[in-house]
């Protein structure tokens, strides 16, 4: 492998990384899901990525004769298939988090199909139409999970909702863009040249490696630390408990989404913003200009319907939604 390969691997690897722990700690932060789900996918793709540097260690140790040696490529494709599944899985389950959760038979009828899939195209891997294949497997999985969040956003009943899905019309089309790119680079390296390594400029295109799958990468793991660090920012720098312009434009935003889900009326929503604000039932009651005893009566509501035991697993599942 080239120096210039080398390090730009590297760098791919240290982005996984990186994207990871953010998106971990805004997990633990806020319990929001879809930064779960974006933490295992990067970490994935961090295995996946030193699988393929394994074959240039491998062969400067063991000897250019181990990639011809068929009990390591099966076990190599087999660790791919498995790899490339759970990181498609989770990145099929942070859209799902985001765009809302199908039936369960939809849920988990992907990564079964990619496994079943990818095990049928390995066989027919030591042909150039058969590699291609093989290889674009993994963005008919990521046109699947784009076209679940197309569909969701063209289905949406609630005006709010399709807003909200629209806001994420960027990342949607700039995935879809990189995808395209990494089908047509698998096209020119497997159909058009029959797996052979080509050169473009200082860069070596080969069989093992796309490029524009790395760059894609680098382009989720960018989107990922900058919303990550956001939650982050907002937990830290600014707890919910504070009155500040970013805090209640993350409410308001919110509280449309998840007002809608629990049935929630105008005013129990208005309730529960100033339970997210941190005031009490006799502050709420001042600032509505309510009595106590109704005030009561809609917080015993709103955990009835969002079936949480009390005030602060009430916040708890406003945030961990988010």
């Amino acid at each position: 492998m080239e120096f210039a390969a080398y390090y730009f691997t590297l760098l791919v690897m240290l982005a996984s990384v990186l994207a990871a722990a953010t998106c971990f700690s805004a997990y633990l932060v806020s319990r929001a899901r879809t930064m779960l789900w974006a933490f295992a996918a990067f970490l994935c793709y961090f295995v996946d990525v030193a699988i393929m540097l394994q074959d240039s260690i491998a062969a400067a140790v063991l000897g250019a004769g181990v990639e011809a040696d068929a009990t390591y490529l099966l076990m190599r494709s087999v660790a791919t298939i498995v790899v490339g599944d759970a990181l498609l899985t989770f990145f099929w389950l942070t859209v799902c988090e985001y765009a809302g959760r199908p039936r369960r038979a939809v849920l988990f009828a992907p990564p079964v199909a990619f496994l079943v899939a990818s095990a049928a195209l390995l066989f027919a891997a030591h042909s150039p139409e058969g590699r291609f294949w093989f290889y674009s497997l993994r963005m008919v999985y990521v046109a699947w999970s784009l076209g679940y969040w197309a569909f969701r956003y063209l289905t949406a009943h609630d005006a709010s909702e399709r807003q909200r899905l629209g806001r994420g019309r960027v990342v949607f089309w700039l995935i879809a863009a990189f995808a395209a790119l990494v089908v047509a680079e698998d096209a020119v390296q497997f159909l058009a040249l029959g797996g052979a390594s080509w050169r473009l400029g200082p860069v070596e295109f080969t069989a093992e490696r796309n490029y524009s799958e790395n760059l894609m990468m680098l382009a989720c793991a960018a989107l990922a630390v900058w919303y990550a660090g956001r939650l982050l920012a907002l937990r830290f720098e600014k707890p919910p408990v504070r009155d500040d312009e970013e805090l209640a434009r993350q409410v308001k935003e919110h509280m449309v989404v998840y007002g809608s889900r629990h049935q929630l009326t105008d005013r129990e929503r208005e309730v529960l913003e100033h339970i997210l604000h941190g005031k009490d039932n006799q502050n709420i009651a001042s600032s509505m200009s309510i009595a106590l005893s109704t005030v009561k009566v809609y917080v015993h509501r709103l955990l009835k319907k969002t079936s949480c035991e009390n005030r602060q697993e009430l916040a708890q599942d406003f945030w961990r939604e988010l």
